[in-house]
């Protein structure tokens, strides 16, 4: 009996072949943009986080106790070897870097800025956050004499330097007196994330020990796991062994993205209830006029003895048909160009000048979410039952008879 419903309904949709095919294209070129806009949206903001837990923060992050709130190298993390060693047996972490940090100036013939130095190891870095992925001029690289630097972008513009020139580095050593060093601009990097590109200067870890005059401890240990499921557990494990520092997590670093994904959902929920609309509406149309326009029919069938639960199980199914092809159509042309854009990612170079100043990237990479696709399924099955409840109604309320006496 199933199969004759099912047979009937698609007899009646395919007699109105060109209504029923604009509903369908309707909801699936609606479907399309939903699913664009949600992979590329999240797309910008995890790229955004990304960038972050790369360049800066890592997934998690080690401190000493108060460092947060003043920043000085006389408070450093002291058992750092100790704390390598542990992260290097631990099969959950992927790597980890030691960071040397101190607020200081730099200074050309003309210009001077307030900078934060960074003293890194390029070979952990490089590994760690790909830092020279963020290489856009110059080299990746300190030098045979190790008395090379690299510069953030912004900070390389406001100072107006070239590779090659050179640089002077000052900042307060463990001594409480100010130290300098003269420095070879050896390459610029855009990191995109905006507190690094206007501020950082990167130089090798042993000469920021000479510099500050710290031979033991560092101020930052960055950590990037296997798997995102793990942070919180390893996280609760460092503290415990570790009381006297403080361990956080990217988002406790930076609560500002963890706000923009949590916007994203938002987001994503708000188009999801717009496409709710749009198919509601749509297929809602085309029952009303189908049932208007088929009284008699409908009519003539109840007279025979055809019961009304089957003449609603005709109607649904012929709503369901549009709202699982357009579904069907609209899934298949979304997911075929997230995976293009995923892979090749959405060149957006001409708002580039824009894009950093959010810390975006100008070439944007999808994201592809099975929830999308259940989101959306949910939003056209649900639209698709609401818009038939009103036809129903007024097919109830009708007279058989004065349907079959209708000329």
């Amino acid at each position: 009996m199933f199969r004759t419903v099912w047979r009937i309904a698609w007899a009646s949709l395919a007699r109105r072949a060109s209504r029923s095919l604009l509903v369908v294209l309707m909801i699936a070129m609606s479907l399309w943009g939903l699913l664009f806009m949600e992979g590329i949206y999240d797309g910008m903001t995890e790229q955004m986080i990304s960038n972050a837990i790369r360049s800066d923060s890592g997934q998690i992050s080690l401190f000493s106790a108060g460092y947060r709130e003043d920043p000085d190298v006389s408070r450093l993390i002291m058992p750092a070897d100790e704390i390598g060693r542990l992260l290097d047996n631990d099969r959950r972490v992927r790597s980890h870097v030691q960071r040397l940090r101190q607020d200081g100036l730099a200074a050309t013939a003309h210009y001077s800025r307030s900078v934060t130095v960074y003293g890194v190891d390029l070979a952990a870095e490089k590994g760690h956050g790909r830092l020279d992925r963020y290489l856009i001029a110059g080299a990746y690289d300190f030098g045979d004499r190790k008395k090379g630097v690299l510069l953030g972008a912004k900070l390389a513009e406001k100072l107006k330097v070239k590779i090659g020139r050179k640089l002077i580095v000052s900042a307060q050593n463990s001594e409480q007196e100010v130290a300098a060093v003269a420095l070879e601009i050896t390459g610029v990097v855009r990191t995109n994330n905006m507190a690094l590109d206007e501020s950082a200067v990167f130089i090798d870890l042993g000469k920021a020990r000479e510099l500050l005059m710290t031979p033991v401890g560092v101020s930052q240990i960055c950590v990037i796991l296997h798997a995102e499921q793990d942070i919180a557990p390893l996280q609760q494990e460092l503290r415990h062994r570790f009381a006297d520092l403080q361990v956080l997590r990217w988002d406790e670093l930076y609560p500002a993205l963890l706000q923009g994904r949590v916007m994203m959902k938002g987001f994503n929920l708000i188009m999801s209830l717009l496409i709710f609309g749009v198919a509601g509406l749509g297929i809602f149309g085309v029952m009303v006029v189908s049932v208007l326009e088929r009284l008699r029919e409908f009519g003539i069938m109840l007279a025979i003895g055809t019961s009304f639960a089957r003449v609603r199980q005709i109607i649904f199914a012929e709503s369901f048909i549009l709202g699982g092809t357009g579904f069907l159509a609209g899934s298949l042309l979304g997911g075929a160009t997230l995976v293009y854009f995923y892979r090749h990612g959405l060149d957006l170079t001409v708002f580039s000048q824009g894009l950093q100043e959010f810390g975006m990237d100008a070439i944007t990479y999808a994201v592809i979410r099975i929830q999308y696709f259940i989101t959306a399924f949910a939003a056209v099955i649900l639209a698709t039952f609401v818009s038939v409840l009103f036809p129903l109604r007024l097919l109830k309320k009708s007279n058989p008879i004065e349907a079959i006496n209708k000329v």
